[in-house]
């Protein structure tokens, strides 16, 4: 009996030594990341500067001081990123660069979802645009206006309106900051 029991909790063990794992992951599970790299241990570039624009300028090293109402505002060494209410139950991001380092071929936004619409577009006030979305929203906005890079991201999407009218908000803020200056489409 001594030995049957021996036996028996020798496969245990060996069994549950070896590794092998008989639970599945659900159907809709995250995949994880493979490879962390470099992330792991990195610390949060930014900085919440709460409504505070002079302090994010200060750090990020430009002015980008859009008039709105109800807005946040954070930044890291040269980007600005400015949170505001588009109305009562949606939000945009807006980001400023001055450097083609956070660029992934003129898109700053920071969203990597694959939208099934891509398009180049010009507004009304002859400002080239790159948007990505669906066929009835879009979500990510990108420009770029005397070599400086903007973007505008709602998660709930928004109406090719609503996009001309943030891109307003953009030019008329850096019209106002360059009144004396051209300044140049790209």
């Amino acid at each position: 009996m001594k030995k049957f029991l021996f036996l028996l909790l020798t496969f245990f063990i060996s069994v549950n030594c070896s590794g092998i794992n008989n639970i599945e992951e659900p159907k809709n599970a995250v995949e994880k990341p493979k490879k962390l790299g470099k992330m792991i241990g990195m610390a949060n570039p930014w900085t919440n500067c709460g409504t505070d624009f002079e302090q994010a300028e200060q750090i990020a090293g430009f002015s980008f001081a859009l008039e709105l109402p109800n807005y946040n505002v954070r930044a890291m060494k040269s980007m600005i990123e400015i949170n505001y209410s588009l109305d009562q139950t949606r939000t945009v991001c807006v980001r400023k660069t001055d450097t083609e380092k956070f660029s992934n071929n003129g898109d700053i936004s920071g969203v990597y979802t694959n939208y099934p619409v891509k398009e180049e577009m010009t507004l009304q006030n002859s400002v080239p645009i790159k948007v990505r979305g669906t066929q009835d929203k879009i979500y990510v906005m990108n420009m770029a206006i005397s070599n400086v890079h903007y973007s505008a991201y709602c998660k709930e999407g928004m109406n090719l309106q609503e996009v001309e009218r943030i891109c307003n908000i953009i030019v008329q803020a850096e019209t106002k900051k360059n009144n004396s200056q051209k300044i140049l489409i790209s």
